[in-house]
């Protein structure tokens, strides 16, 4: 019993040791790295949610594999949904397919769980403020809301320059 309990810890030590080295290449964009480390981390710790949190944003940058990435990372959330950084995860991931609206969605959530994590912070600012579609009715995507909205914001543009002078 001794002995497997041991090998247990071991094994949770050594797959920490990968997830942080894969978090260091992360924070350097070597997404294809930190991909190989965190394969074994799960290997060691297959349902651990944050490892496959960040599996499935590896899997996007490196491998372009949206659907899986977005399967990997939902399943994360499955087990542990009150953890922001996998909602952000699973945001950055959207971001890189092109759901914005979706990528979005996902880190208001984590802004919901916790207001003072600094990354969530950090992606709320870079997506800016959405405001509502011109045409409440019609979609975000709908020719007359798509030409409406870049009038408008070209209108605000030439009021607020012309305010500073």
């Amino acid at each position: 019993m001794g002995q497997v309990l041991e090998q247990k810890c071991d094994g949770t030590m050594e797959s920490q040791t990968l997830y942080d080295l894969a978090l260091r290449k992360i924070n350097a964009n070597k997404f294809r790295e930190a991909l190989n480390h965190l394969i074994e981390a799960l290997r060691i710790a297959p349902s651990n949610p944050v490892y496959l949190s960040y599996f499935g944003l590896c899997l996007a940058h490196v491998e372009r594999d949206y659907s899986r990435a977005i399967r990997v990372s939902k399943q994360a959330l499955r087990v542990f949904s009150k953890d922001p950084m996998l909602h952000v995860n699973l945001g950055k991931i959207y971001k890189l397919k092109g759901s914005n609206a979706l990528a979005h969605r996902q880190f208001l959530r984590a802004w919901e769980l916790n207001k003072r994590h600094p990354v969530t912070a950090v992606e709320l600012t870079r997506m800016g403020i959405r405001r509502p579609p011109f045409i409440r009715f019609l979609s975000r995507r709908h020719w007359a809301n798509r030409c409406l909205g870049v009038v408008r914001a070209t209108l605000e543009r030439r009021l607020v320059g012309h305010r500073q002078c």
